[in-house]
């Protein structure tokens, strides 16, 4: 399964209606009626009730698309009450089961920000890559007005977060590449934009925290916490963040720390984690706010 470091796509916390069949650990076939809780363009994380062994093969079907594919189990990944979580490949690159247009990491420049977005005139589903103008549009109107290549027309359509709510006629979409790589220059990516829009923080082993920052760039961002995160420190984070909708979490580092004495709290600033490159973490800075 993906990890920080050696990802291929972005992960979107969602939970999609799915079948899975095949053969158990003992040798008999099953169906089983359940549900991811993460999904990317090369896999999923799924739950079940069957124990199901390290790369085995299993049919697994969408019920919101109505498309089925190939996939392997990665491994358990962990084990709560009468439910299995385990990681699956899904063995067909092309395959595009989940509806969901993933841009490849290679193929855009680092955003300020990534959301799943839903065009309000086709349903279609796009992981959408926000430079720090189109995040505070999403933030201030709940919407971003932009084309749409699956329209009949090609206009300029709303898109929406979607919701939750899945329970909805299973909808067949073709598959399509995805969105061609921006040429912005090294001005851009540099910038530093003041916003406060809100963000979840996901650690393993601390869970999540909801904030807000105090500036975003291409590169990341800055926010202030009560609690104590080491420099170095690996976790993920949603940015934007909205409860009750699927969510894009994407690998960070804690890259700079303050002690904020006078307020009792630490700042922060973090770098999303590429593909295939380690960060450097700074010094810890002491500073004396008022």
């Amino acid at each position: 399964m993906e990890t920080f470091d050696k990802r291929r796509s972005d992960r979107v916390h969602l939970e999609l209606r799915i079948q899975l069949s095949g053969v158990d650990a003992a040798g008999k076939l099953f169906t089983e009626q359940t549900h991811t809780l993460v999904v990317s363009r090369h896999g999923a994380k799924v739950v079940s009730q069957q124990v199901l062994l390290p790369q085995q093969a299993l049919n697994i079907r969408c019920y919101r698309t109505g498309m089925e594919t190939l996939a392997c189990v990665v491994g358990q990944i962990d084990h709560r009450h009468d439910e299995i979580h385990y990681g699956l490949e899904i063995s067909d690159p092309h395959a595009n089961i989940w509806g969901i247009d993933f841009p490849e990491l290679g193929e855009v420049d680092p955003a300020v920000g990534r959301v799943l977005l839903e065009c309000q005139g086709c349903h279609v589903r796009e992981v959408i890559y926000l430079d720090a103008f189109a995040l505070e549009v999403l933030v201030a109107n709940e919407c971003l007005m932009r084309p749409c290549r699956r329209c009949t027309d090609r206009r300029v359509s709303m898109w929406k977060r979607p919701s939750l709510d899945e329970d909805q006629e299973p909808q067949i979409l073709p598959i399509s590449p995805p969105l061609p790589a921006s040429s912005a220059g090294d001005d851009r990516k540099q910038m530093r934009v003041g916003l406060k829009t809100e963000i979840c923080l996901r650690h393993p082993e601390l869970g999540d925290e909801v904030t807000l920052t105090d500036n975003v760039s291409s590169g990341g961002f800055r926010f202030k916490s009560k609690r104590l995160y080491g420099v170095g420190t690996v976790m993920a984070a949603a940015l934007p963040y909205t409860p009750n909708t699927p969510n894009v979490f994407s690998p960070i580092r804690i890259v700079y720390a303050e002690v904020l004495l006078a307020e009792g709290s630490f700042a922060y600033g973090v770098a999303y984690v590429p593909a295939e490159k380690p960060l450097v973490a700074e010094k810890v800075r002491v500073q004396n706010v008022g």
